[in-house]
């Protein structure tokens, strides 16, 4: 299934996309992670992922997960991720990501973080 963003605006500081398909290397996953990156670069404090419908996630994919947390970092935001399926969240615990990224067991949890 060929990776899509569905971009939901919640505020002018917080953007919310879901995010269904594969995150594997590919010229979809760098479109994708530039659309991300372009609206959190516009003032977006909080950025949420929710990652309940991606099926699979590769080392790129893991790249653009890091690569969106650390551009978040550096303008002091904050990069949140929703609902990872199972084998998405055995990626995280694997490489030890899940000990670096947020992660939310739902989205209300996701906004209500701070």
């Amino acid at each position: 299934m060929i990776l899509e963003a569905a971009f939901e605006p919640v505020d002018l500081t917080t953007a919310v996309f879901r995010l269904t398909g594969r995150m594997t290397l590919g010229t979809r996953l760098r479109e994708i992670e530039s659309q991300i990156s372009g609206i959190a670069g516009k003032g977006i404090h909080k950025l949420i992922l929710d990652l309940s419908g991606i099926e699979f996630l590769d080392s790129a994919g893991l790249g653009v997960l890091m690569i969106l947390y650390g551009n978040m970092k550096v303008n002091r935001g904050q990069l949140r991720l929703v609902a990872p399926r199972a084998k998405v969240l055995d990626v995280l615990k694997l490489t030890h990501t899940d000990s670096i990224l947020a992660i939310d067991p739902n989205l209300e949890a996701a906004l209500a973080s701070s």
